[in-house]
């Protein structure tokens, strides 16, 4: 179980920081987005979103499990189908986002005990999206990009455990009556197909704030799973039908942001 070890120790460090990036991400003042020039107005709280859907599989880390460092065998013997949505709101150029997800996913995991588990989940969390490469590379034309995120969420689950390690087979049913909170982080790339389309994969890792995950508690041991997906973005630069936004960003679409056109000489 070293690598669950390596997981919690990992979340205990960040997990104030995503909690204060959250808060400031929330609060930013509009005034922060970059303005261009001609005086184009500032962009709004209904201009820079993004809807992204996805689908994958959630795979399950904690007691009832065996192949936590065999990527194959978790995959096809502890994972299940999974899919979600994201409506993201971007700042700063599209360097930082904030972001509403809903995921729904299965789980299932066995021990060499004879002991397996089957668990379906619904989650809603909110957390911050940062581009590495906008970030650090504020002109670049690439197609391709690369994404960290963060957050904190709760999530309900339903679990039924098969306990054969007797003569006579157990069935136990756990169903969470009160949402839990689940805190995680992950990385993911995008390559963009047009300017409004982008095409998505994520990987995160998340922690339960339970031992209930699997219905066995051992060692007072919170549970992991994680979410593997792809996904297509659909980029909304305004949701104002009539937008000066919309009408001269078209003007200056493929400029670097904050340059002028060069003017004619006479």
């Amino acid at each position: 179980m070293k690598i669950i070890t390596n997981y919690r120790i990992v979340i205990k460090e960040i997990r104030i920081t995503l909690l204060l990036v959250l808060i400031l991400c929330i609060l930013v003042p509009q005034s922060l987005d970059a303005q261009s020039w001609g005086g184009k107005r500032k962009a709004g709280f209904l201009d820079n979103w993004a809807i992204n859907a996805n689908v994958g599989l959630s795979s399950f880390f904690g007691d009832l499990s065996k192949f936590d460092t065999e990527i194959s065998k978790k995959l096809t013997q502890e994972s299940g189908p999974a899919y979600g949505i994201i409506a993201t709101k971007y700042f700063l150029n599209n360097k930082i986002g904030v972001s509403g997800q809903l995921l729904f996913g299965n789980l299932k995991g066995e021990n060499n005990n004879k002991i397996s588990f089957e668990s379906s989940f619904s989650e809603y969390n909110l957390h911050a999206r940062f581009n590495l490469i906008n970030i650090f590379s504020p002109y670049n034309m690439s197609k391709i990009g690369l994404e960290v995120f963060g957050g904190l969420g709760q999530f309900k689950f339903k679990t039924t455990q098969w306990d054969r390690s007797q003569e006579e087979l157990k069935v136990n049913i756990h169903d969470t009556g009160t949402p839990e909170f689940v805190y995680f982080f992950g990385l993911g790339m995008f390559y963009k197909v047009s300017e409004k389309v982008r095409i998505t994969a994520d990987f995160s890792m998340r922690q339960a704030q339970n031992d209930k995950l699997d219905d066995l508690a051992k060692d007072d041991n919170n549970d992991y799973y994680s979410f593997v997906g792809i996904g297509v973005t659909y980029y909304i630069y305004s949701f104002k039908k009539a937008s000066v936004y919309g009408s001269r960003g078209s003007a200056t679409r493929g400029r670097y942001p904050g340059r002028l056109p060069m003017r004619r000489r006479r």
